[in-house]
């Protein structure tokens, strides 16, 4: 099954933000803040560590929900592990948050537990590789697009830039380092013209 992702602005093996909701076997819902990519022919993926109620919930039902919205307060919220049941729809088999723009329901196929070495966040829990296939997938507004984060590294690298030729040489350090990690982002998340766009950045931030 071949969707038009691209119509919430999804592209193929690109990395989104998006709001994973899930629900246990007593019905209670829960939101957490996780990026997705999708693989194409109906397939996404995601990685969840150990020890999150999205991934106990998941492994639990095999089911998840991708919430494409640009809300900041669901974001937040979400991360914080404190979405209250106002945010959701009244259905009762399944976790949606209410009046989202677009939503993805996944049924969970292939599940791979890994080690976290290879990874920027190091610590002692493991990493769940989750592969799904999309089960039904909503618009309810059109102007959604899904958000990649690279474009907001970007935008603050060349906000910093703008700064950069007035200060002293130690918050230079500062802000070029806030580049290398922002084009590390960007570099793993982003389409290639914005990882063109941090690469001819980085040239103009090295002339100074």
């Amino acid at each position: 099954m071949e969707l038009n992702l691209e119509k919430v602005g999804i592209k193929k093996d690109l990395q989104y933000e998006c709001i994973t909701t899930t629900i246990n076997s007593d019905g209670v819902k829960n939101a957490g803040a996780f990026a997705f990519k999708y693989l194409g022919d109906g397939r996404v993926h995601c990685h969840i560590f150990e020890g999150s109620k999205t991934l106990k919930n998941i492994l639990e039902t095999n089911e998840y929900v991708v919430n494409i919205t640009q809300n900041p307060l669901v974001f937040t919220y979400a991360t914080l592990n404190c979405l209250g049941d106002e945010y959701y729809t009244a259905d009762s088999d399944i976790a949606i948050i209410k009046n989202t723009p677009a939503y993805i329901i996944v049924d969970v196929v292939d599940i791979e537990k890994k080690t976290p070495e290879n990874f920027p966040i190091k610590g002692d829990n493991n990493i769940y590789f989750i592969t799904g296939k999309i089960r039904e997938f909503v618009i309810n507004d059109e102007n959604i697009m899904a958000l990649n984060r690279g474009m907001f590294a970007l935008i603050e690298s060349l906000v910093n830039f703008s700064r950069y030729k007035m200060v002293d040489e130690k918050q230079k350090e500062v802000y070029m380092n806030k580049l290398l990690e922002n084009q590390r982002v960007i570099n793993k998340v982003s389409d290639k013209d914005t990882q063109k766009a941090i690469a001819d950045l980085k040239k103009e931030y090295e002339k100074y």
